[in-house]
């Protein structure tokens, strides 16, 4: 890479981190490396361009580093998922602008959405595979839930560390989470439960955002239909309560379905299947599709 490439990508990065996204500009970046926007433009046909460039340079190395860690081979299972962990929080830390635009530029679409699913992608995947190699492959039923868990846990604390400058001793932080997905992954294994993130479900939906594809509205309420039949199915309910139910959901489906869907037929079954207590959280997640039907 040439010196001038990278003195601008350095430059966008610092931009970035201190100004966010939307707010640096292509001329902020070509006078702090003092040379001419157009000369910048050669290397990077566009803003979105050169963000695109920085991420994606960031999570290389972050891979690398996460590489070095697996290959050495005096380290225990349990040294390297801890290290990893504290890999992770380093690398967010010391690219803090990678969270802060993340945030920042939720919503966005063309390539800069693209690379953010891919990233998120990335990040999931990578953590399966630590887990897998932590504690086996006897996991991998329960495994999307516990990468949740695990990211969930880590993200809670990048954040305070990041955005509300809490000083944490990172090692005693990353002891601290492998410890306790010990113990979780100790009581999945010993109770069994039903996965809530199914392996097919979560297998499509990285295998797209790997693609920086997003997933439609259309698709998104198409997969919360399927779910609701699927549940409906296990309900310890009458026979006729249970037809009642089947019913309104297909007439819901259809209607959502129709050229011109009838708002008022909508609400009116949502709220009748909502009363079901064990469909309500999904009906609540349908709900908020239901009228984005031109997508």
């Amino acid at each position: 890479m040439s010196i001038v490439k990278q003195n601008i990508m350095d430059s966008a990065e610092r931009f970035f981190s201190e100004k966010g996204y939307l707010a640096t500009s292509i001329q902020d970046i070509a006078d702090d490396c003092k040379i001419a926007k157009g000369s910048l433009y050669k290397f990077f046909p566009s803003k979105e361009d050169l963000f695109v460039e920085v991420h994606h340079s960031k999570q290389e190395s972050l891979f690398e580093k996460m590489e070095e860690i697996r290959s050495d081979t005096t380290l225990t299972l349990r040294e390297i998922f801890i290290r990893e962990t504290e890999c992770q929080f380093y690398f967010f830390i010391e690219n803090n602008f990678i969270m802060k635009n993340t945030f920042e530029m939720q919503g966005s679409e063309g390539k800069i959405a693209s690379i953010l699913l891919s990233q998120r992608a990335n990040i999931l995947n990578m953590n399966k595979d630590a887990l897998i190699r932590r504690f086996g492959k006897e996991i991998e039923l329960n495994i999307w839930d516990l990468v949740s868990v695990y990211n969930g846990i880590v993200k809670e604390y990048l954040f305070l560390i990041i955005f509300d400058n809490r000083p944490l001793n990172i090692r005693d932080v990353s002891m601290f989470i492998v410890d306790l997905l010990e113990e979780v992954v100790g009581g999945v294994l010993n109770k069994k439960p039903k996965a809530i993130l199914q392996n097919n479900m979560m297998d499509n939906y990285v295998e797209s955002a790997y693609k920086g594809n997003t997933v439609s509205v259309a698709e998104q309420r198409r997969k919360l239909f399927e779910l609701l039949f699927s549940t409906l199915k296990e309900l310890a309910i009458t026979n006729y309560h249970k037809t009642e139910l089947h019913e309104s959901l297909v007439i819901l489906q259809e209607e959502v379905e129709r050229e011109q869907p009838r708002s008022a037929l909508i609400l009116a079954m949502l709220q009748f299947l909502k009363k079901e207590h064990e469909l309500k959280s999904i009906i609540e997640q349908l709900r908020k599709l239901c009228f984005n039907l031109d997508e």
